[in-house]
Parts: structure tokens; sequence; C-alpha cells
């Protein structure tokens, strides 16, 4: 009886264990991001995490670190001096004109935040490189003109160019985007944490290429596999190479990936909030010299298109656009608050990181009202 009745105790407990998988593995997307902004940003040493965790994170050492340059101090308190906000950065002219922490988030310079979605920007700027270098000759090529792993899928026939805008037609499936978001938390258990995989078993398209942006991360995630094979290297690793150093970066960089080391695309890279703020502004300066990437990026503004998610704004190349003074500016932002606008008209930069979900301003109010108040105080200063 006794042997029995331990037997059932250890089967009782298998099927606890089991029901609580099943029930975890069912979460919102919501929800697996509230464990990752809590796990990954508040507080959190990435320092003491490479290579550990439950997911895969890539560590790139900036040997030559810059300081970037002080200007003129202007309050913009009145603006980002919001509860959950956990720092801020406004740069002129290149020079930094406001900085503030948030003491009780812990926050400080050296804290690396994860920039969420505003990772796609950074994996945008990786394409445009490639363009720049001729490793891409045409945005409206066929990205299977470049990916083995791309042909054998539905997106052989989708452009460059629609992957950067979102505006494949490939259906949103809910259990694709599901199963991305568990790569990003590696929550995959049987070892399929290979986004490869995830954009090859899709196979169904809802509507024409090039119409309309359909915010989702198959996308970007395709981007992502294209990228890897025409360089042979992760997107984190171009970028870092190719176009991290011109931003004249303060830290280093660290970048989430999946099993076979691929960069994650849709979120995942995190840098000093700094470093936000000077990548929108490199972004400004390669607008303001045409630069090869400048005219990229202002391509990126003149054939963005109109989205699913904000009426208000249209989506270019990995970046949204608004409209401040009635010019279109570039917005990067992410699920939690993140927003970095780079706006080269009167070249100033903001750089705003929340990391709760208390965050005070939301969505359309931040964009259409905050941002651009303190942008034009910018503009006046």
């Amino acid at each position: 009886m006794l042997s029995m009745s331990f037997e059932g105790f250890l089967l009782m407990k298998k099927f606890i264990l089991a029901f609580i998988s099943i029930i975890f593995s069912f979460s919102t997307l919501a929800d697996v991001d509230k464990r990752f902004v809590k796990k990954r940003m508040m507080g959190r040493d990435l320092n003491s995490r490479e290579g550990k965790g439950p997911t895969p994170v890539a560590f790139f050492e900036n040997k030559s670190p810059q300081q970037t340059e002080l200007g003129q101090k202007i309050n913009l308190d009145k603006f980002f001096k919001a509860p959950g906000n956990f720092s801020a950065v406004a740069m002129k002219d290149g020079k930094i004109v406001y900085e503030r922490y948030n003491k009780k988030l812990k926050a400080n310079p050296d804290f690396y935040a994860h920039g969420m979605s505003m990772t796609k920007t950074a994996l945008g700027l990786t394409m445009g490189h490639l363009l720049c270098s001729g490793q891409i000759k045409s945005l409206d090529d066929i990205a299977s003109k470049y990916s083995a792993s791309l042909n054998n899928s539905i997106y052989k026939d989708i452009t460059i160019r629609n992957l950067l805008r979102m505006s494949s037609g490939i259906n949103e499936n809910r259990d694709n985007e599901r199963k991305l978001n568990h790569i990003m938390m590696n929550r995959q258990n049987n070892g399929s944490n290979d986004l490869v995989k995830v954009i090859q078993k899709i196979k169904t398209k809802f509507s024409e290429q090039g119409k309309m942006s359909r915010y989702h991360s198959l996308d970007i995630t395709a981007a992502s596999i294209l990228i890897n094979e025409i360089t042979q290297k992760s997107v984190a690793q171009v970028f870092f190479e190719d176009v991290f150093p011109n931003i004249k970066p303060e830290g280093s960089l660290y970048w989430l990936e999946d099993n076979n080391k691929m960069s994650l695309g849709m979120a995942g890279m995190f840098m000093k909030t700094r470093d936000w703020a000077n990548m929108a502004n490199y972004m400004n300066k390669e607008i303001n010299s045409k630069s090869c990437m400048g005219n990229y990026l202002l391509d990126g503004i003149k054939n963005a298109l109109p989205t699913n998610l904000r009426k208000y704004q249209k989506y270019g190349y990995y970046f949204w656009i608004s409209e401040i003074s009635g010019k279109p500016v570039i917005v990067l932002t992410g699920k939690w608050g993140q927003i970095a606008v780079a706006n080269h008209y009167n070249n100033s930069v903001i750089a705003l990181l929340s990391v709760t979900n208390k965050f005070k301003y939301k969505g359309k109010k931040i964009i259409q009202e905050i941002i651009p108040a303190a942008t034009m105080e910018l503009g006046n200063f």
C-alpha cells in the first residue's frame, strides 16, 4: 500500500507539473512581456548573464568607448518626470542638453536598457548598410534572391522593401506570434528554438504585398534571416561591426538570439540610454549630410505606408513616421513606453525609456502631444 501510495504521489506530481506547464504555455503576449520586463529590464545585470539564463544573450564589447558631448542644459522635467519613466536624454546639434534618471527605479547612466521594438530600427539600419555597401543591389529585389531559407518559404516572392515596411501581406497568425515570443523567452522545451523553422511553417497569405503595413513580428524575422544568409553573420554582429561605431557609442551592446545564434529582430537589443539617443542622432546626421544611409532613411520616409495599428502614423523602414509641425520625422517606439525621436529638421533628439506598465503617457498622447511639445522647445533652444 505504501509503495502504491508513493507511486500515486509521483503520478499526481507529474500531472500537476504538466498542467502548470500547459497553463504557462498559453500565456498572452502581454504576460510574456511583463515577465520579460521584470527579468531583463528591472535591475538585472546583463554583464553577469552572458551565455546564461533562459535566453541566449550575445555580448559585443565596445573597446573604443566615446564620450558624448554635453551642451547647455535645458529643463524638460515637465515632459519626462512621470513616475514610470526610467530615463530620458535629449540632444540638440549632437550634444546632450537634458538627462534624467529615475532613482526610485534604480536607474543610472550605466544601465543597459532594453529598447523592445526599437530594436527593429537597428535591424533597418543594418539593412541600409548592406544596400550602401553593395551587398544588396536594390530594395525592390526579391528577398529570396539572397536567401535559400526564404526561397523555401511563403516569403519567396516578397521584396526587401516590403519586408522593411512590414507589408508582405503574410498572414499574422497568433500561433506564429506566440512561437516567436516563446523563442524570445526560450520557452520552446522541445529544442525547436529556431527562427527559420518558425518562418518555414507559415503557409497562409491574406493580402497583396506593398498595400499596407501590418505590424507584426514575422516580416522582421524574415529580414533577420535574410541578413544572416547574405553576410553569414548574425544581425547583431553586422550591426556591431558596421553601424554601431558610427553612432559613437559610450557603452557596449547586448542582443538576444535563438539557439542557432540568429539575432531576434522584433526586440532584444540593450544599450545605455545615451546610446539610444546617439543612434537617433546618427540618423539625423546621415540625413542632413545626404549620405547613402541618409538617402536610404529619407526613402523610408517617402515610401512609408499607412498601418493597421496606428492611423495617426505611417511606417517606413522599421521606423514610424510622425508629423511634427507638419513635417514627417522618424520615431522609434517600444512596447512599454520606449521612444526615440530623430527630428532632422531642427537636429534634435529625444530618447525616453519606460520600463513598467505604469508608464504615464500611453501611445497616442505621448506621440501626438508630449514629444512634439518637447521637440518644439528643443527647436527654440
